[in-house]
């Protein structure tokens, strides 16, 4: 008698969730869910289901927004299984971030070869860092010595769409640039 298993594992996902990236924080990295515990797969025949994955993969950097995740386990027969839930990244401001981010703005915006970061409220700034949507660190700029006005030179980024991290001493604000 030969036994076949035509059964998938038994896939349990985490409920939707909303998570904030921590102060400072423009993205948020995505866990291995099933290295935390959040995410379990069990199997009738494969004990422990060792062939797991999830998409976008642990370590994946994403920006404030919701993002379908998706687990998959495998047994060693080839059955899979998946399950789905949502993932909400939403940046809680806290007051100072608040002020910071209604007295900073950018312009001319979309730019195309200079930016200028305007400080309404003459708030003692720390630096600008500027990411593109992947969440890789492009540039800094000093910002500690600015008044109202500074101007920066972009020519040099491509052609895209990027996000400028304004920090002070004890906030932060993101804003949205367009390079054309």
């Amino acid at each position: 008698m030969t036994v076949v298993d035509a059964m998938g594992p038994e896939l349990t996902c985490p409920d939707d969730q909303t998570v904030d990236p921590g102060p400072g924080n423009l993205f948020y990295e995505i866990p291995d869910y099933f290295a935390t515990g959040e995410a379990t797969a069990t199997d009738n025949c494969t004990d422990p289901v060792t062939i797991t994955s999830q998409d976008p993969a642990a370590g994946t950097l994403v920006p404030d927004g919701t993002y379908t995740i998706t687990l998959t386990a495998e047994d060693e027969y080839g059955n899979v299984s998946t399950c789905t839930f949502e993932l909400t990244v939403e940046s809680v401001l806290g007051l100072e971030d608040t002020v910071l981010d209604n007295a900073i703005s950018i312009y001319p915006n979309p730019a195309e070869s200079v930016v200028n970061i305007a400080n309404t409220a003459n708030i003692l700034l720390d630096q600008a860092a500027i990411y593109d949507t992947n969440g890789r660190h492009i540039q800094t700029i000093d910002l500690s010595d600015m008044q109202q006005e500074k101007a920066i030179d972009v020519s040099t980024l491509a052609t895209g769409v990027y996000m400028v991290l304004i920090t002070s001493e004890d906030a932060s604000t993101v804003k949205r640039l367009v390079k054309r």
